[in-house]
């Protein structure tokens, strides 16, 4: 992306891969204020620095998603791809999760350098998996982050696609391997949601219903439960008592920060909370908000939750294009969800910008007509078929 971003930068200034539109814009006023937050809390050289590979890995990602998949086939060639790979990590995350020996992690720190796995404990008799990445969320959240691409662009939503639902399979089955409740959200999340499209796929407004609905939920819980919404939340979506009660803590810390650095957050200083308390902030958007205040959350915001509504705007689409918008749109919910509880760090970081500018296409491409091939038919041509061929 280093290399990428200057180029993709100008192809998207000339247009030459779809026009220029609010969305980009928002990406980089997200990404501008980032840099001017870490400019006032660092100065200038160490803001050029980390803002500058914070715009690589935020903008680079995107663009990348943005400018290279412009078609539906391209888009079903990333899935094919993506699904791929998640299926391929199943050789070594197996045996990992039997044998607790960290196959790829280990092997690719002893071959360039770093740390081994660090140890977790199991849980449900198995080892948790980390496949090639820092984390067993992580990796569980890349393997579930696939599963509506699996299921509306390779199954094609029919169930009996055997080979298709055979690959939805084995995305569950690589999501479980990392014994993790946030990669289980995203999971459950684009499962709830491919199932109400499919029970109510013909039903107008059903949209609209569903978000009703979790208003509804919402109010229900703040109304009855001696807890707010977000502590439920978090202590059914974890799996232990002490992991939700962290997470609990980690809010109530970072929104008190976030209420006294609300324009440009903290940069990459320390937030205040108790001494026996992990530096780290299990939860994405707050993050956000807490190292470049609520400026850069919003225009995040603004960006995902525009792009995909207007995205669902577009009419007559054909149903390959419909698959497509279904698998992007469940698949970026299934991750907002979760990342209220999980950070996106590093690879996962740069995968879900990738994934945001993947489905842009939807917003501008033109569905192309296939082309209609007609032989006139002479008398001549009647007398003698073959002249047909």
């Amino acid at each position: 992306m280093i290399v990428l971003i200057v180029p993709m930068l100008v192809q998207l200034i000339s247009g030459h891969r779809g026009r220029m539109h609010i969305f980009d814009a928002l990406l980089f006023a997200h990404c501008g204020w980032a840099l001017l937050a870490l400019i006032k809390w660092g100065g200038v050289a160490q803001g050029i620095e980390s803002g500058g590979i914070y715009i690589v890995e935020c903008a680079g990602a995107y663009l990348l998603g943005r400018l290279y998949i412009r078609s539906c086939d391209d888009f079903t060639a990333m899935a094919r791809a993506y699904v791929g790979m998640v299926l391929a990590t199943l050789v070594f995350t197996i045996p990992e999760a039997l044998t607790g020996v960290h196959i790829l992690h280990d092997g690719i720190s002893g071959a360039v350098g770093g740390p081994k796995a660090p140890f977790i404990e199991p849980r449900m008799g198995l080892e948790r998996t980390f496949g090639p990445f820092d984390h067993p969320i992580l990796y569980g959240v890349f393997c579930a982050s696939s599963f509506s691409l699996a299921y509306f662009v390779l199954a094609q939503r029919q169930l009996m696609n055997f080979g298709g639902m055979a690959k939805v399979a084995g995305v569950v089955l690589a999501t479980f391997m990392s014994a993790s409740g946030g990669p289980y959200v995203v999971l459950m999340m684009q499962g709830f949601v491919a199932g109400w499209e499919r029970v109510l796929g013909t039903v107008q407004g059903r949209w609209a219903a569903l978000f009703s609905l979790f208003a509804m939920a919402y109010v229900a819980i703040d109304l009855f439960s001696t807890k707010t919404p977000f502590h439920v939340f978090v202590n059914y979506f974890t799996f232990s008592k002490q992991s939700a009660y962290n997470r609990i803590l980690i809010f109530e810390f970072g929104t008190a920060e976030v209420a006294r650095h609300p324009i440009f957050g903290i940069g990459l200083g320390e937030w205040e909370r108790p001494l026996w308390m992990s530096e780290s902030m299990d939860n994405f958007w707050l993050a956000t908000a807490v190292r470049y205040g609520l400026p850069a959350l919003l225009l995040l915001l603004a960006l995902l939750l525009g792009l995909v509504w207007a995205v669902g705007q577009r009419k007559n689409l054909p149903p390959d294009w419909k698959r497509a918008r279904h698998a992007w749109a469940f698949t970026l919910f299934g991750i907002t969800v979760a990342a209220a509880t999980v950070h996106l760090w590093n690879a996962l970081f740069v995968l879900f910008f990738f994934l945001l500018g993947a489905g842009a296409w939807l917003l501008d491409a033109a569905p192309e007509r296939k082309r209609q091939f007609h032989v006139p038919l002479t008398p001549q041509a009647n007398l003698h078929p073959a002249r047909l061929f």
